[in-house]
């Protein structure tokens, strides 16, 4: 049966009504909504996957759903879904429309105040009000530069912070003032974790201990009608006032509690351990971050002239003040928690037993303010945030060195050189693991490495971002995995050629990884369970060189040394990155000249002057005290000249010199200096 294209028309146009119609009553959730609906119902995993298909979607996103997928993630501790947490809390800051979004960033701005410190959190809100396009970009570059392992999809500094986030909100409920729904702990916590130690409790009176200090340190009447009421009985007057400044002290003293946690080792160099200390606000009896002990006392305590009656006792001319015995008695409830407590404790009596009644008067609020400057001093020389975790796995030393040169196009490059060691990570995790034997091998620490090193891998990094932090390059290298003791042998290299366009910024990453799937990591952390040691570095690229026909241009100079079969790509010699050159070998220069001017010939000629002078203990170069000094003229067919070149410097002892190489173009006149300091060693 054939229909009429007029009957297929109107069946059409009905279906098309009916569908309008079922939308006008029941308009689809979005997926914001739904998954939020599906979490509460415990469908975690559904509700995962809700937001994650809509970050997958062409157009705008809302950026509720990647705050909201990370806390999840974070909270249900879901391993599996670090990755994708990473990727869309990343877009939730760059792609984000709409109103939602808009609030949802400003949101996250109030989240990251304690680890950003107030500079960039007025810099941010600024422009965000402003609506400025630098602050995605800059919240985004915050986390990239904090990224442990930029090489790879998931931050785990990232996924730390949100995960101490959710372990906040759930110990730290005393009162609800953070913008983690916590009290004031939850700051702390965030920026840095658990705490090495802590101390609770509640201050208390011991009216004891308080009347015989006063008794034996008052020796005089203080106050005209108080000794008139006493008549001339010094015990009884000592008494009278004790007992007068004790009821003053439980008028003021509330009975605080108190909760200090102490960070031992959150800064390089920590001598002492930060203190921060948490309790009850006397002004409105909020579990509050406090700067000292005195803060748990009112502040008219400290001047209570201001409410005296005219009976009352004159605590302010006598100097001792119950703010005064306050501050005695709580130091030295905590003087065996810390030594911070202790010495100020024994300051404060020294200075009230040297000085005499007749000059207390403002001791209290002068020793008040050297003790919050002491906190405060402490606090002030750490870093803003500290993650827990990267402590945790070795660190593999690791450096960076880097090169400017340009092509042969003439185009600026950057040759990068990321040298690693890592013996100390290896050994750690292989005697862990598998005691004396891997893989049925005998491993013997004295050769430069196991004949099988099994499942390890070395892999070294180098990232390059635009303005925005996007990645536009990025380079990976696995080196061979050196664990001998041999110092010369030590040194696991890689090397990288890239485009030099501008000074853009970049970060270089070393990971030791252990697949073997019988082996243990050393703790559980957000890192990859194969990770075994860890570094990485952010930087900002030199200025590239330029490119200009009429500009003599010169590349940094490569220094190194010849040694019998070690070399070090590109070049045929072995490259000295640290700058440090064994006695007696041959010094060997790479240098590299552009630009050089035609003469009337055709042949191009420059003038190369190379100067050693010595370096003093403080850095200074002695000019005066030339070592060596030598002239060479090159003559060549082309406006590019590349030479290895020999400096004999045998007869150069040990210590710190400085070369400096000049290059003359005989035909423009033009001239260009280049200079690199190295140190001989035995």
């Amino acid at each position: 049966m054939i229909l009429s294209r007029k009957k297929i028309s109107f069946t059409g146009l009905l279906v098309s009504l009916l569908l309008l119609s079922c939308n006008l009553f029941a308009q689809p959730q979005r997926a914001y909504e739904r998954g939020l609906e599906a979490i509460y119902t415990g469908n975690i995993t559904q509700g995962l996957d809700i937001w994650y298909s809509a970050y997958n979607q062409p157009g705008s996103i809302d950026s509720r759903i990647g705050f909201e997928f990370i806390r999840v993630v974070t909270e249900e501790n879901r391993r599996s879904y670090y990755e994708e947490a990473t990727q869309l809390y990343k877009r939730a800051l760059i792609d984000g429309s709409g109103p939602e979004s808009r609030a949802a960033i400003r949101q996250e701005i109030e989240r990251m105040r304690p680890i950003i410190g107030e500079g960039i959190y007025r810099q941010w809100i600024e422009w965000w009000e402003q609506r400025n396009n630098a602050l995605a970009p800059d919240m985004r570059g915050y986390w990239i530069q904090l990224d442990p392992t930029p090489a790879k999809p998931s931050n785990e500094r990232l996924i730390e912070h949100w995960q101490r986030i959710a372990e906040a909100r759930q110990q730290f409920t005393r009162n609800n003032n953070t913008a983690y729904g916590t009290d004031d702990r939850g700051l702390i916590f965030v920026r840095y974790g658990e705490p090495d130690r802590t101390r609770r409790g509640i201050l208390t009176l011991q009216s004891l201990n308080v009347r015989n200090w006063l008794e034996r340190q008052i020796n005089e009447p203080v106050d005209t009608d108080m000794e008139e009421r006493t008549l001339s009985d010094p015990d009884l007057r000592n008494r009278e006032f004790a007992n007068r400044i004790l009821d003053a002290m439980y008028s003021y003293h509330q009975y605080p509690e108190y909760e200090v946690w102490f960070y031992e080792s959150i800064a390089d160099n920590q001598q002492e351990p930060v203190i921060f200390m948490f309790g009850t606000d006397v002004r409105n009896d909020q579990f509050r971050l406090q700067t000292t002990l005195e803060d748990f006392i009112p502040e008219r305590a400290f001047n209570p002239e201001r409410t005296r009656s005219e009976d009352d006792v004159g605590f302010t001319r006598a100097g001792i003040t119950p703010a005064l015995m306050l501050q005695l008695l709580y130091y030295e409830q905590l003087s065996q928690t810390d030594p911070f407590f202790e010495r100020r404790l024994n300051e404060l009596r020294t200075r009230i037993l040297d000085q005499g009644q007749e000059v207390f008067s403002g001791l209290d609020l002068s020793f008040r303010s050297e003790s919050q400057q002491i906190v405060n001093l402490r606090a002030g020389q750490v870093p803003r945030e500290m993650s827990t975790y990267e402590s945790v796995i070795p660190r593999i030393p690791f450096s960076v060195y880097q090169y400017r040169f340009l092509d042969d196009n003439l185009d600026p490059i950057l040759l990068t050189y990321i040298e690693s060691s890592a013996q100390e990570a290896f050994l750690i995790d292989f005697h862990r693991n598998r005691g004396r034997v891997m893989n049925g091998t005998e491993f013997n620490d004295g050769i430069d490495e196991p004949e099988n090193n099994g499942f390890y891998e070395l892999i070294h990094s180098l990232l390059t971002y635009d303005e925005n932090w996007n990645v536009i390059e990025n380079f990976e290298d696995t080196p061979r995995l050196t664990t001998g003791r041999n110092p010369e042998s030590r040194a696991s290299e890689s090397f990288f050629i890239l485009p030099h366009k501008k000074r853009a910024h970049q970060s270089a990453s070393v990971e030791l990884m252990n697949y073997d799937p019988d082996s243990r990591p050393l703790v559980d952390t957000p890192f990859s369970p194969a990770l075994r040691g860890w570094n990485k570095l952010q930087f900002r690229q030199p200025h590239p060189l330029r490119n200009h026909v009429d500009s003599l241009e010169v590349a940094d100079l490569v220094l190194g040394y010849l040694k019998e079969g070690h070399s070090t790509e590109p070049f045929a010699f072995k490259v000295a990155n640290n700058q440090i050159v064994p006695f007696g070998e041959t010094l060997m220069l790479h240098f590299e000249v552009y630009n050089l001017r035609r003469m009337y010939n055709g042949f191009t000629q420059f003038e190369l002057t190379y100067r050693i002078f010595p370096v003093d203990d403080d850095g200074n170069v002695l000019t005066d005290q030339t070592e060596f000094i030598l002239t060479l003229n090159f003559t060549n067919e082309e406006t590019v000249v590349i030479e290895d070149l020999e400096i004999e410097t045998a007869d150069l002892g040990p210590g710190l010199y400085q070369l400096v190489v000049y290059i003359n173009d005989i035909e423009s006149e033009l001239s260009r200096e280049r200079s690199v300091r190295f140190e001989v060693v035995e």
